[in-house]
């Protein structure tokens, strides 16, 4: 794509030194006295209003890993409480790699239990004992219009709290990182490290987006990415239910070819996978799938997207000088160690 895109967990790499990460903890803890105005009784921006009625809901993610046997804080995000039963949503990359993973809800510090992630979206799911924190509904991101109003609430630059507003610039654009495709709400809002995880707030105190991302290259300002509620939505009913995003699986893990225009090779099926069961052998070109010609993974990856697991999909195969027909039966992808096909 020629561009970077960076995630904005703030891990202290990413620009939050040691001694700012102490200070801003002992903020979050314990907020010093008199250091935020009165509000004022009106205001004609309805940034003011919107920061007002969401900002509690939004609470700080720290990733504490365990290095040469002493617990310390490596990384800091942001998470947004998205329903009454307490349920924060945070980013895959603000926790990854956590030995634990505190929250900062209200002035107060919890241990989260991390109830479930999702790497193909960049979601997490967390909980803590506290169930009685305010919460901010998601909204129907497939009404999300260019131009709308928007502002990201987080703790950029591990700053608490941060405010930055602006607009969506697109509702819809397709990305690719790291072999995931993402689909993400285009924003000119701020988004800085320690961002990740926050909410996009609508006019309506609604989340139409977590906070993930943005283009890191010089020259390049105001191109923010946010994850849309509608994905967050049904991430969020999934890992509630099954512990993890379930999605469906061949079972193949495939290459380019030297020659074009031959499909994918197949360079390895997985015992007892659908693609096993349907007796398809490394070597393999895959050349077709459920009608459509498949030249890259994200085709065959576009493709399985709208499928359901468990549908009898039709597969074509070159196998040597013959051309082959199966069909198989998508299997949920197993959690750990599989590939993404």
């Amino acid at each position: 794509m020629g561009h970077r895109l960076q995630h904005h967990g703030a891990p202290l790499g990413l620009g939050v030194v040691g001694g700012m990460l102490a200070a801003t903890l002992l903020w979050w803890v314990r907020p010093v006295s008199g250091v935020r105005p009165a509000p004022a009784a009106s205001s004609a921006w309805p940034v003011v209003q919107i920061v007002r009625r969401a900002d509690p809901s939004v609470v700080a993610v720290l990733n504490e890993q365990r290095r040469g046997g002493v617990l310390a804080t490596r990384g800091l995000g942001s998470g947004v409480v998205v329903n009454g039963q307490g349920d924060i949503v945070t980013n895959y990359h603000v926790v990854a790699g956590a030995s634990a993973v505190v929250v900062v809800a209200a002035g107060h510090p919890y241990r989260a239990r991390v109830v479930g992630v999702d790497p193909a979206t960049d979601l997490a799911v967390l909980q803590i004992p506290d169930h009685h924190l305010p919460y901010l509904p998601l909204a129907n991101s497939s009404r999300v219009q260019p131009g709308e109003l928007v502002v990201a609430i987080g703790q950029a630059l591990g700053l608490s709290h941060s405010v930055t507003a602006g607009i969506v610039s697109a509702p819809d654009r397709t990305l690719y990182r790291d072999g995931w495709t993402y689909h993400l709400i285009q924003t000119d809002a701020a988004i800085n490290p320690g961002n990740s995880g926050g909410p996009l707030v609508n006019q309506q105190d609604q989340v139409v987006g977590i906070n993930s991302s943005k283009i890191a290259r010089t020259g390049v300002e105001g191109i923010g990415f946010s994850i849309p509620s509608d994905t967050v939505r049904y991430v969020l009913q999934e890992i509630l239910r099954y512990g993890q995003v379930r999605r469906p699986w061949v079972g193949i893990q495939v290459a380019n070819p030297a020659r074009s225009g031959a499909g994918l090779l197949v360079v390895e099926v997985y015992p007892g996978s659908p693609a096993a069961h349907a007796g398809i052998q490394p070597g393999d070109f895959l050349l077709r799938m459920a009608g459509h010609p498949v030249k890259s993974v994200r085709e065959v990856v576009s493709v399985l997207e709208h499928v359901a697991i468990g549908s009898a999909v039709p597969l074509v195969l070159g196998r040597g000088s013959e051309t082959l027909s199966v069909t198989i039966k998508l299997a949920v992808r197993p959690k750990a160690n599989a590939p993404a096909l």
